[in-house]
């Protein structure tokens, strides 16, 4: 027999999200985004440094060739990972700027950065399984590593040593729970980039230990660093 307290305990129970879900906490650039957007409509002058909003709009090309690709029918179901044409041009940037030797069949296209890092997560972590993340960082690094079941270590950087993570650092921060790195250079939000010898210095240890290593290479094209490595 079910009585009616019990239909109402589990009809309210079915309305609470995961408990992997309710550790993410919000995002608190686009907090601050709409708080601004807010106040702006009130007609108060605000400076937003919120949300990285680029200062120009998408270049003409690339809209008449979204537009000519809608209108060619491209529209269908693509490759899961990706259609081959832009797989093999991705490829090519790889091998030609980054002299990294990757076949379009080792590239997976999604629908965004973000999207990416969080597939990534998700076929890496178990919930044992700690990440390394240098801060100060970018909000979402520690939320998405949650969500993807792992637990994010905070790795805290200092001023004085230019907001970057030394090799002497990651090595007291590996445990035998450490699946990898997340690595953004140039980092967001403090604009650090590291120098080739420094992350030689990290690569010896995150080999050493056989960690993976993400690396975010979102801000690639910020200035020209000739000093500096990727």
């Amino acid at each position: 027999m079910i009585f009616f307290h019990d239909i109402q305990t589990s009809f309210l129970y079915n309305f609470f999200v995961s408990e992997k879900a309710g550790k993410v906490a919000g995002s608190e650039t686009l907090a601050i985004s709409a708080k601004a957007k807010e106040l702006q409509k009130q007609g108060i002058s605000v400076i937003n440094l919120s949300v990285g909003e680029p200062d120009f709009d998408t270049p003409e090309y690339i809209k008449d060739a979204a537009i000519r690709a809608i209108r060619d029918g491209k529209t269908k179901y693509t490759d899961a990972s990706g259609i081959i044409e832009l797989r093999e041009v991705i490829s090519e940037k790889l091998k030609r700027e980054n002299n990294l030797g990757y076949s379009p069949s080792q590239i997976i296209v999604s629908s965004g950065a973000k999207h990416s890092i969080t597939n990534c997560l998700f076929a890496l972590c178990n919930e044992v399984d700690e990440v390394l993340i240098p801060s100060p960082c970018w909000v979402s690094y520690p939320e998405i590593v949650k969500l993807a079941s792992g637990i994010p270590k905070i790795i805290k950087t200092e001023r004085n040593g230019g907001f970057k993570l030394s090799g002497d650092m990651l090595s007291s921060a590996v445990s035998k729970k450490t699946k990898g790195l997340i690595l953004n250079s140039p980092s967001n939000p403090t604009g650090c980039v590291y120098r080739e010898d420094e992350l030689k210095s990290l690569a010896e240890i995150i080999e050493k230990n056989g960690l993976w290593v993400m690396s975010d290479e979102v801000y690639e094209k910020f200035g020209n660093y000739s000093a500096f490595s990727h």
